[in-house]
């Protein structure tokens, strides 16, 4: 990699530019990009509560360790909101039913049946696991699964039940359908790019939300927020009909407008309740990796989430224009390996350099990193055998080809659209 030492244009310490990365200062920062602009009024005082009330609760989380959420007024809140909304949905059943059993009269019936509809609407969805996309069992990826009861086992939470493999650059954990089939969500980019004692961490960190008490991952309001989501964006006016008179047609705009704003109103509550309590839930997730992979694998994961994406996409484009089909994971593990310290410590703190925004529904990373780094250092719990890794890509290794071939194909087509 061809190296050129210049000034920096703002304090005039030396710079090395390495061909195919920014050039930038770690002394003052130039190169950096600038900051996110100040916003004034209502906007720029949320901006500067939202600050606050990020910094207070890792100020809060790194001084004590991280629990698992207690039933504090935000959390009872949350819980009888969610129930609000579910009553709701019962109380329009509960309407029809008594409408069709003794209240027949026409009007009334067709109440009735409009307020099925919206009870319809409003029931909880809990998902299928026989709909999910590349849904994969114990007898898909048998090393897999051994790995995963591994970490189960350690963290004292039930094994899940099926493995979904995807293209994303991320990782989730979730439960599916009326028996709460619980499911690992693997992107294979994300991965691909960590050592071998980070995949540990990751999948302590997603297993860990099946024991920390997080309440949006819970079934009541879990379900609640998907309701009022999904009611929302039913109720959004859309754009103007020429099909109806023109009073009409607002009369009916105004109408939907009024319910969208209601129901937008009481999602965005549900989420400032819950959202507290859910970045709490992210740190002891971090907590509960540390402890299970170490601190530093968990440390390093987290930094890998933030500095290998661009890598990902950069290997992706090039593979597809280059028109290979094949050795996609070869090079992004080369490119990864190769990439600079530098370049590395560049993105972090352009990562760090973002506004801190307290409904978002993770802390930010460096802020979790931090927690991370000034833990003791200690043993893993868990270690991922020598063999384990290979034997686990061997056992996806259909995954992978149809993954890699998802992203050269994605990749061409947003190019050709480009």
């Amino acid at each position: 990699m061809t190296q050129t030492i210049t000034p920096c244009p703002s304090c005039g310490a030396p710079l090395a530019s390495l061909e195919g990365h920014p050039v930038w200062c770690p002394g003052c920062g130039w190169g950096l990009g600038a900051d996110e602009p100040q916003r004034r009024g209502l906007r720029g005082r949320f901006d500067r509560w939202s600050s606050r009330r990020v910094e207070a609760l890792y100020a809060e989380v790194a001084q004590s360790p991280a629990e698992r959420p207690g039933w504090d007024a935000a959390r009872v809140a949350s819980y009888a909101l969610a129930l609000g909304v579910h009553l709701c949905t019962a109380a329009l059943v509960a309407f029809a039913v008594w409408v069709f059993a003794a209240m027949r009269t026409p009007v009334l019936i067709v109440l009735a049946v409009l307020a099925l509809l919206v009870a319809w609407l409003l029931l909880p969805r809990f998902g299928s696991l026989r709909k999910l996309p590349d849904v994969r069992r114990r007898a898909d990826a048998p090393a897999l699964f051994a790995l995963l009861d591994r970490v189960a086992a350690e963290l004292g939470v039930k094994p899940v039940d099926a493995v979904v493999v995807s293209e994303d650059f991320n990782a989730a954990y979730g439960t599916v359908g009326l028996r709460r089939r619980r499911v690992l969500f693997l992107g294979l980019p994300l991965w691909e790019s960590l050592t071998a004692q980070q995949k540990v961490a990751l999948l302590g960190h997603e297993f860990a939300h099946g024991a920390n008490g997080d309440a949006a991952h819970g079934v009541v309001v879990g379900t609640s927020l998907s309701t009022l989501a999904r009611l929302h964006a039913l109720l959004r006016p859309g754009p103007p009909d020429d099909r109806l008179n023109y009073l009409i047609d607002l009369c009916l705009r105004v109408v939907q407008g009024a319910a969208s704003t209601v129901v937008g109103s009481v999602l965005v509550l549900q989420h400032m309740i819950t959202l507290r309590a859910g970045q709490r839930a992210e740190y002891l997730a971090d907590r509960l990796a540390a402890r299970l992979a170490s601190p530093e694998a968990a440390a390093g994961m987290l930094e890998t989430l933030v500095v290998a994406e661009d890598t990902h996409l950069t290997a992706v484009q090039r593979h597809a224009l280059a028109g290979r089909t094949a050795g996609y994971w070869d090079d992004l593990r080369g490119a990864l390996a190769a990439l600079p310290d530098s370049e590395r410590e560049r993105r972090l703190r352009v990562s760090a350099r973002r506004r801190l925004r307290v409904d978002r529904s993770h802390p930010p990373t460096h802020l979790r990193i931090a927690v991370l780094r000034a833990l003791p250092a200690a043993d893993p719990a868990l270690l991922m055998k020598p063999d384990e890794e290979q034997r686990i890509r061997t056992g996806l290794a259909a995954d992978y080809d149809l993954i890699a071939r998802r992203l050269h194909d994605d990749a061409l087509e947003r190019l050709h659209m480009g």
